[in-house]
């Protein structure tokens, strides 16, 4: 009777573990595609907050109305002492702390609030072909600007450069138009302004760009003045009898791709720079956003952590894997994993309160550390087969890690006893002052403490990873070699390391998208300066310590914060693409085995 009954069970077993596989097939594809549409709607909502800034900007005629205007006090010429020209402009400052005259041959004198202190600067703004036809300061009254009769158009800075006295200077011809530009309009605590042609066109600038951010053929002649109210967003064209308005839309004037990738000349510069400043104690002042700082500080700690971490952790997967036993192996790989679960606040913890200063303190140790260290392993390598066969037996099996560890310490006491006694007699005052006095600055809160930081928290994913390609190397080549004659190191260079290259690669690439998603390691070790530079010696500003800190502050639809899901953007694409290729590049190793 049982035999009748055995195979509906076997049958019914079979059923249900059939329908068991399909249903976790189902699981591990629906996990699949959550991943992937995770992945798409991060994109997309990103994408959702940048796309404003890449909107056009839009100008609507509003139905013209019957008002006049009357011209502000400030706009009737008058004389000054200390000039005898004859004034046909006078431009004063929003703050009254300086006014410009100049006659229509473009002569001009600076005055400041002193009048008796006589003219500041007197100078020709144009050469006597062209004839000056407008002329208004911008807000935060740094910057001037100059229209000509023929069209063209002039910015000029407030500059101090090295002396108390300021002076007007030219930083740039702005694309002008066909006809005399009769009026100039500035924007209220923006530096765009608007201009108005003899010939009826309306142009929207903004100081930074290369171009007219709008331009409209109005056709409106015999114009009186130019004006924007007060929230920036309607623009108005006065006649003797009517008013004639255009609705602007224009919420970013200051985002540009010039202005986040190229270098910009900005107000009360000396040059153009690449800048990221966000805020300031004035109401009108000029906000920059170069990412250009936010990638070369991410990169430069991502490049110098690199340096640190994966030479030590390559070295480190080939001697567990290709020269340990496995009792040993197992071991130190569980200790250096581990390294992985310690939290990266910690470690920015430990590098801005110890580690800084130790290093600042014993900058040249570190570096003859640096110089000497792998020469004293070379030196214990070639003094390995002198020592004595007892001495050998006793320190293998995995104990000579033992013998190499107390090599490393007693080498390393040397080296920083032996520095401390050549600072204090080679450098006057140590190797930083030095190193300022060549130009080279040293902060300290740095790269160098960046790199060493967040080098420890890469160590061990790209250990783990490149540990595990090098033991998955088909033992049946390295014994063949071994067979052969080849040395236990000659097998690792000419078999394991070929075969495994494309997973160390990998695994390089997989630790460079970590370092490049640091945070807090970077937002305490670092002075968190947004500068343009790969000196070691000086810090840095990241992509994602500036998400951390700003976006927090910023005004939800404002410029700076949809710069920065730009940056949020940029910084996602970054590890994306390391991960897609590290993944690119194991699959391929994968298939190469499976050959093997």
């Amino acid at each position: 009777m049982s035999q009748l009954t055995d195979p509906p069970r076997s049958y019914k077993l079979q059923r249900r573990r059939r329908w068991y596989n399909r249903l976790f097939h189902a699981v591990i594809g629906l996990s699949g595609v959550s991943v992937l549409i995770m992945l798409a709607a991060l994109f997309i909502y990103l994408f959702s907050e940048v796309i404003p800034l890449l909107r056009q900007i839009t100008g609507t005629a509003l139905p013209p109305v019957a008002e006049q205007y009357q011209p502000a006090a400030a706009e009737i010429a008058e004389s000054r002492p200390g000039w005898s020209g004859n004034v046909a402009f006078r431009a004063v400052s929003g703050s009254g702390d300086y006014t410009l005259l100049a006659t229509a041959d473009g002569d001009a004198c600076l005055y400041s609030k002193n009048i008796s202190a006589g003219c500041l600067q007197q100078w020709p703004l144009t050469d006597s072909s062209d004839t000056l036809t407008s002329l208004r300061w911008l807000a935060a009254d740094q910057s001037l600007l100059a229209g000509y009769q023929s069209g063209r158009l002039q910015q000029w800075f407030l500059l101090a450069e090295n002396s108390s006295a300021a002076h007007l200077r030219l930083v740039r011809e702005l694309p002008g138009q066909q006809a005399a530009i009769l009026h100039i309009a500035p924007e209220y605590n923006r530096r765009g302004f608007a201009t108005l042609s003899a010939d009826g066109q309306l142009a929207l600038y903004y100081s930074t760009m290369a171009k007219p951010l709008w331009q409209d053929a109005s056709g409106i002649k015999n114009a009186t003045a130019l004006r924007f109210s007060a929230d920036n967003q309607q623009l108005s064209v006065y006649t003797q009898t009517s008013r004639h308005s255009f609705a602007i839309d224009n919420p970013h004037p200051e985002v540009h791709w010039q202005t986040l990738w190229h270098s910009v000349w900005y107000e009360g510069f000396a040059r153009p720079d690449y800048v990221w400043q966000t805020s300031s104690a004035a109401d009108d002042y000029q906000p920059k956003f170069s990412l250009v700082p936010l990638t070369a500080g991410t990169l430069k700690a991502a490049l110098y952590a690199m340096l640190f971490a994966a030479p030590l952790a390559i070295m480190a997967a080939i001697y567990t894997a290709c020269f340990l036993p496995a009792g040993p192996r197992r071991r130190i790989k569980g200790v250096i994993e581990l390294m992985a679960a310690f939290p990266t606040v910690i470690l920015g913890f430990i590098a801005a309160v110890w580690l800084a200063p130790v290093i600042e303190g014993h900058l040249l140790a570190l570096v003859l550390w640096i110089l000497l260290l792998p020469l004293s392993i070379l030196a214990l390598a070639a003094l390995w087969p002198r020592l004595p066969v007892s001495i050998r037996q006793r320190c293998s099996g995995g104990r000579e890690i033992l013998l190499l560890m107390v090599w490393l310490t007693v080498v390393t006491i040397v080296v920083f006893s032996l520095a401390n006694v050549l600072d204090a007699r080679l450098f006057a005052g140590g190797l930083r002052l030095y190193l300022n006095e060549l130009g080279i600055y040293y902060e300290q809160r740095n790269a160098l403490i960046v790199g060493i930081a967040m080098g420890f928290a890469v160590v061990p994913g790209i250990f783990s990873i490149a540990d595990d390609v090098l033991y998955q190397v088909p033992p049946q080549l390295t014994r063949g070699a071994l067979a052969l004659g080849a040395t236990q190191w000659q097998t690792v260079l000419k078999i394991s390391l070929p075969l495994a290259l494309p997973g160390l690669i990998a695994a390089t690439l997989i630790g460079f998208g970590r370092a490049i998603g640091e945070t807090m390691i970077i937002l305490m070790a670092t002075g968190n300066s947004p500068i343009t530079n790969f000196n070691i010696f000086e810090g840095l500003r990241s992509l994602t310590a500036t998400l951390v800190i700003e976006l927090p502050e910023a005004t939800v639809g404002s410029s700076h914060f949809r710069v920065l899901f730009v940056a949020a953007l940029l910084l996602l694409l970054f590890t994306f693409v390391a991960n897609t290729v590290a993944e690119v590049i194991r699959q391929r190793l994968r298939k190469k085995y499976q050959r093997l």
